[in-house]
């Protein structure tokens, strides 16, 4: 550190953005040194086939950004991020044009599961209602849990493979196929452990506070946070 700054964040990431922001927030002066030429790590948007056309070089959907217990204390509002949610936040389609739809509506989304509808209810809808705990918990450093039942239900379910919980809940390809869509962003072969606890959190976070995309692209959710 030099006596110009009291801390220095490298890489600007919203993870790192973040971290910049808590810690000017406690009054310390920062530096953030980012390697590319625009900010925003996996929260980037660039034009990369043709001139005027914009994309997402990394993520795209953000239910963990919307969801985020730190951002919801800041005015990214204020700073140019729009949220915008789609009248359904996902579906997973299927080679004979069929596709199995997430609703908001955890019964909506059962309602399109047949015979799998009651134990996708069954699995999900309370710990959508424990959703505002469970994101606490989940996204905080380690500690001391707070609410240590709602984790727990949590945890059984999620310490299992995406595979196995599947399986044990779900009799068609539809509801096992829109569980593994969700647990494969794990990015690890879908029969290992832990593997369910990626499935359930996007899962949980999509009914409880939607699938958003940034308008503009995520290049507006690091813009917002560096503004």
């Amino acid at each position: 550190m030099t006596r110009r700054y009291d801390a220095m964040v490298v890489g600007s990431g919203p993870n790192g953005l973040a971290a910049a922001i808590a810690l000017a927030q406690a009054g310390c002066r920062v530096l953030v040194r980012e390697g590319a030429p625009t900010i925003g790590g996996g929260t980037r948007t660039a034009e990369l086939t043709l001139p005027g056309f914009r994309h997402d070089v990394c993520s795209t959907s953000h239910p963990l950004g919307v969801g985020s217990p730190f951002f919801s204390t800041l005015p990214l509002g204020d700073h140019g991020l729009e949220w915008i949610h789609a009248p359904a936040p996902l579906a997973h389609p299927f080679d004979d044009g069929t596709a199995a739809v997430l609703e908001r509506s955890v019964r909506a989304t059962a309602a399109g599961l047949g015979v799998d509808g009651p134990a996708y209810r069954r699995l999900i809808a309370p710990l959508v209602r424990d959703w505002p705990i469970l994101v606490q918990g989940l996204l905080r450093p380690l500690a001391v849990p707070r609410h240590p039942l709602a984790l727990a239900r949590f945890g059984l379910l999620g310490l299992r493979s995406a595979k196995g919980l599947a399986e044990g809940h779900f009799h068609d390809p539809a509801a096992r196929a829109l569980f593994a869509g969700m647990a494969a962003h794990a990015v690890l072969p879908l029969d290992q452990p832990i593997t369910a606890a990626f499935g359930l959190v996007l899962m949980l976070a999509s009914h409880a506070v939607g699938m958003p995309v940034a308008r503009g692209g995520s290049q507006a959710i690091a813009d917002a946070l560096g503004s």
